[in-house]
């Protein structure tokens, strides 16, 4: 089976590497962005098969990002699943209303987390 890429869009160095290091540790490439704005400029080179994305960051938050992300009909059709430290029942409400396909709070539970990503994406 060919390697899945994920983009994982986090705004600080420790949360890239944690969440980098689950997923290619399950064999997924990752490409790194550091916030939404750098997302939507990777996704006009780029098309992976997943986006793991902190909720609040600077410039262009996650929330954002999604609305672009849904809004184009080259991307709209990408999972996008959200990742925050502020974990609410509300917040994990609004996501996935908001359209995300996924919600999980930090500390991430990795063999959960990639079973879930997994899941999402249609892999085994």
């Amino acid at each position: 089976m060919a390697r899945q890429t994920f983009i994982v869009v986090e705004d600080t160095y420790d949360d890239q590497q944690l969440v980098s290091h689950i997923l290619q540790h399950h064999g997924i490439d990752v490409v790194l962005a550091k916030d939404g704005n750098e997302c939507l400029a990777l996704l006009r080179k780029i098309e992976p098969a997943l986006i793991v994305t902190d909720l609040a960051m600077p410039n262009k938050d996650g929330w954002q990002m999604l609305v672009d992300i849904r809004s184009n009909a080259k991307t709209a059709h990408i999972p996008v699943v959200a990742i925050t430290a502020y974990h609410s029942t509300n917040v994990a409400e609004e996501a996935m209303q908001a359209g995300f396909d996924g919600y999980f709070s930090k500390p991430l539970n990795p063999t959960t987390f990639v079973a879930r990503l997994k899941e999402i994406v249609g892999i085994s």
